[in-house]
């Protein structure tokens, strides 16, 4: 199992308004089958003001079929996009007891 983070770093004081983009983004993937995501940003709390991330958990991860992308995707990315300084996803497998347990570590 995987978790899978998608970070924007925003042009200063952008941080609402990308986060309301991403959120579209995550809700159509998650109308196409992929896991519900989370979207959160610490905007007004220490750390970093203009970041937003969505994040998610699955089974496998598999690359994207550009003709399965949701058009609703490809529509909020547009608008979103010029309000974002850089963007990638991070990827991260889960510490499960089993995995633990095969690598003889429980």
């Amino acid at each position: 199992m995987y978790m899978i983070r998608r970070v924007c770093k925003t042009h200063p004081g952008k941080a609402w308004e990308v986060a309301g983009y991403l959120t579209k983004i995550v809700d159509a993937y998650s109308s196409a089958g992929r896991a519900k995501a989370q979207v959160y940003h610490g905007w007004g709390l220490p750390g970093d003001q203009n970041v937003v991330y969505a994040e998610w958990v699955q089974e496998t991860i598999e690359p994207s079929v550009p003709g399965k992308v949701p058009a609703a995707v490809r529509e909020e990315a547009t608008k979103m996009m010029p309000l974002v300084n850089e963007y990638y996803l991070e990827f991260y497998e889960l510490v499960t007891p089993e995995k633990l347990q095969s690598r003889g570590l429980a």
